[in-house]
């Protein structure tokens, strides 16, 4: 009996060390982390190209900044910090605002390797549940 015990204790605490010595997985989204160049279109028929910049902030959330600029005038380009980004394996969320203060932008995709494709959509900051003023889609590459 003695000896089935410590049979059991060497293979359990073999075990142990084994995963201590495991390299950490690593979060959802890092393989998506960097900068990546878009375009959006709007159901309006708008227009403009983007930069998103995906990083790991010092708390180990995911964040960075969106770059935008709209294409033919008639908008002004800015760059906003990123909230709530997140990934569930390939799929994408985050939201930030732009420079009116008064709204928010939200955006849903999903990514791939070097691409990715998705919707946004422009609400009330203060009415999250509210229709959408404007919507579209979007689509980017890995720079």
């Amino acid at each position: 009996m003695r000896k089935i015990a410590l049979g059991f204790w060497m293979v359990f605490a073999s075990m142990m060390l084994s995963a201590a010595g495991a390299p950490a997985h690593a979060a959802d989204g890092d393989q998506y982390l960097g900068s990546w160049a878009g375009t959006w279109t709007g159901q309006d028929g708008s227009s403009g190209h983007f930069t998103l910049t995906l990083q790991r902030e010092g708390d180990g959330k995911l964040g960075g900044s969106i770059a935008v600029t709209n294409d033919g005038g008639g908008g002004s380009d800015y760059t906003s910090s990123l909230k709530n980004a997140a990934f569930a394996g390939d799929k994408f969320t985050a939201a930030y605002e732009p420079p009116d203060g008064q709204s928010e932008i939200t955006l849903k995709g999903t990514f791939a390797a070097k691409s990715g494709a998705g919707d946004w959509s422009l609400g009330a900051k203060a009415q999250p549940s509210a229709a959408p003023f404007a919507s579209g889609a979007w689509k980017i590459v890995k720079n």
